[in-house]
């Protein structure tokens, strides 16, 4: 018979061991741990989590006829990013559930480790045997950050914690994650739409005004709308404590921002999408250079806790009336939750929230003369590749101190395929031959391109591309047609 050494046996007993006690397990799942509201944290807030209960996976001995104890070691560890208050690590002691019996007592503590002696009175069994962790309290964690998560670590040691006597390592589970009480909802608007056909008492107004109607928050001829939206999570958020968190009641103002082109806004407001009265009325504020809006909704104007209830607003702009809006207008929002408690959330937005369209194309020359020189060539042509003839209406824009008057060609028709408009049938100048010009043409804006064309008694000739005032992102951006 082969003989083994006795080192060799033992390894043999270690692995053979290993290999059967691999059946230890924490109950519940990541998935559901519970949500702590941010807007109610800071990295300091104590936060005090449930039990946790970790199944056993092997069986331990009590003393018996003359035979030693099988006591073992609980270490609980936080995870990183997270330290325990120690004094939780014994406010309440764990204790062995279902089969068996042990005494528990504090082996260590600190903010690092909560670890337990386990001294087993009645024997204890795999799959039936329980040690229930009492409710430990993180000192400092990041859970004042959305997404954040914290948990705990446990180990099972033999008593001497030399030897591992369940699983081959440690077992983990989240026990909380840092979530938003409040959020906000955009949902892209592309229903606005600026009317090249706009008519105030008879008088043409092109682009000056809105196409009345469009999907979802309807326009109308002079108010374009958007609706955006603060969900208010609720009861499937918790704050420090375990308490119940309702940001109407203890949250605070919700700071929003909206950016892009006011030019030709007269006033703006805020008001709930379905026309019932807000609590506070926000006064909107667009800045100087009317580059973006400011307003606050009260936290009392947040709809009550709930699993997700939502409170639908609308920013209503007005048009002054008297300024082309153009064809072309982004919007961004975005929004900062400020609590009672922790730091200022920022609420995700939408850099493209609200889009403006128009049922027409601007094109615009700097610069063009209205010279009637002999051998002076000053005209526009255009190319429309559309299917139907598109009217137009041309303004001209005089040097300070002089005065323009429309000639015969300040509105016609561009026929399909190529016109030729004479500038000095478009308008002219009180003093001086020169200014500048913005045609706006009732078609899709891909339908047509222009230039202006300056010759010189037939011996030189120039093109200038007309550009668009207002570019695919923003009216203040031109590009060249």
């Amino acid at each position: 018979m082969k003989k083994f050494p006795i080192k060799s046996l033992a390894v043999a007993a270690s692995f053979a061991c290993a290999g059967a006690v691999l059946a230890g397990s924490l109950a519940g799942s990541d998935a559901t741990a519970p949500k702590y509201a941010v807007e109610a944290l800071t990295a300091s807030t104590p936060v005090t989590i449930g039990s946790v209960t970790y199944t056993m996976g092997v069986a331990r001995a009590s003393a018996t006829g003359g035979t030693s104890a099988q006591d073992f070691t609980v270490v609980v560890t936080p995870s990183t990013g997270a330290a325990f208050d120690a004094a939780s690590c014994d406010a309440v002691l764990p204790q062995i559930t279902g089969s068996g019996t042990a005494t528990v007592s504090v082996k260590r503590k600190s903010t690092s480790e909560c670890a337990y002696q386990v001294a087993v009175t009645a024997p204890l069994q795999a799959g039936s045997s329980n040690f229930v962790i009492a409710p430990l309290k993180f000192g400092t964690h990041t859970l004042n950050v959305a997404g954040n998560t914290a948990g705990v670590t446990v180990n099972l040691w033999d008593a001497t914690e030399t030897s591992r006597i369940d699983n081959a390592g440690a077992l983990s589970r989240i026990t909380a994650i840092g979530s938003n009480a409040i959020s906000m909802t955009s949902a892209a608007d592309t229903a606005t739409v600026a009317d090249v056909n706009y008519i105030v008492s008879g008088v043409a107004k092109p682009l000056m005004g809105f196409v009345a109607g469009g999907a979802g928050i309807a326009d109308t001829v002079t108010v374009a709308k958007a609706q955006f939206s603060l969900v208010n999570g609720g009861a499937q958020l918790v704050a420090a404590g375990n308490a119940s968190y309702n940001y109407p009641t203890s949250g605070g103002l919700v700071a929003v921002t909206v950016v892009g082109n006011y030019a030709g806004v007269s006033g703006a407001t805020v008001t709930k999408a379905d026309g019932t009265a807000l609590l506070t009325v926000p006064a909107v504020t667009i800045n100087a250079a009317k580059t973006s809006a400011s307003f606050n909704i009260d936290k009392g104007d947040v709809g009550a806790a709930g699993a997700g209830t939502t409170t639908d607003y609308a920013l209503n702009l007005t048009a002054d009336g008297v300024t082309s809006l153009g064809t072309s207008r982004v919007f961004g929002i975005s929004a900062i939750a400020n609590p009672s408690v922790g730091s200022a959330v920022t609420l995700a937005g939408s850099s493209a929230w609200w889009t403006w369209s128009a049922n027409a194309i601007q094109l615009m020359s700097p610069y063009f003369s209205t010279d009637t020189g002999s051998g002076v060539l000053t005209r526009f042509f255009f190319t429309n590749s559309g299917s139907a003839a598109a009217t137009y209406s041309a303004s001209c824009i005089a040097e300070s101190g002089v005065t323009s008057t429309a000639g015969t060609a300040a509105s016609g028709s561009l026929n399909v395929g190529l016109t030729m408009v004479k500038a000095t049938d478009i308008c002219s100048f009180s003093t001086g031959i020169r200014g500048a010009v913005t045609f706006t043409i009732n078609a899709p804006a891909g339908n047509l391109k222009g230039v202006y064309n300056l010759g010189f008694n037939a011996n030189s000739s120039s093109f200038l591309p007309l550009t668009r005032p207002y570019g695919a992102t923003n009216a203040g951006n031109a590009s060249v047609e």
